[in-house]
């Protein structure tokens, strides 16, 4: 997993080790001893600038509050806190994407948003998610995609928290002239 040629861009190898620490939850690491257990082991961190570059970053994220260092049974422990997990989880809403499988089941998938002019940042945000994922716009807040979605949709929202303004609909047909626009629009010929 760690390239030794240093290959990660600048904070790619925090998320990386964020990441990890969040499947994982606890990693035993001590750092004193030549022989660094799980940590280094999962990135295949084996020469020693390897091994300063991720302790050096589990510096980083301690001094961020993102993970804490603590001490049991005489092995030094890191914990992803809090604060850690909520980056690892903008990680992933700024990554996530729809997948496309091999064969399209035929449904629409719909998304309708009346959301208050007090969440309007929420607003926006889902709109702006939603055009990035390739959701086509209907109207202002009506979007369309062809794929399974919900997971993704319903993960936003909760970002956000405004899953209570949000409404996932899967529609067979959208009448003749749009179905064919909307196959073309998605490239589903």
């Amino acid at each position: 997993m760690f390239n030794s040629k240093n290959s990660y861009s600048k904070g790619e190898l925090a998320k990386d080790i964020l990441k990890g620490l969040a499947v994982g939850g606890i990693i035993a690491a001590s750092f004193v001893l030549p022989n660094l257990p799980q940590i280094l082991k999962s990135f295949e961190a084996e020469k020693k600038n390897e091994r300063k570059k991720i302790k050096r970053c589990l510096d980083a994220l301690k001094r961020k509050k993102l993970v804490k260092f603590f001490h049991k049974n005489g092995k030094e422990i890191v914990k992803i806190t809090e604060k850690g997990k909520k980056r690892v989880q903008e990680y992933a809403f700024d990554e996530m994407k729809i997948p496309r499988p091999k064969k399209w089941d035929g449904l629409w998938r719909l998304i309708i948003f009346d959301i208050p002019e007090e969440q309007k940042e929420g607003r926006d945000a889902l709109s702006k998610k939603l055009k990035s994922m390739e959701f086509y716009p209907l109207q202002r807040s009506v979007f369309i995609h062809p794929f399974q979605c919900r997971k993704e949709v319903d993960f936003i929202c909760d970002f956000f928290d405004i899953e209570q303004f949000v409404d996932y609909l899967i529609v067979k047909n959208l009448g003749e002239e749009r179905e064919e626009e909307m196959k073309i629009m998605f490239d589903l010929q």
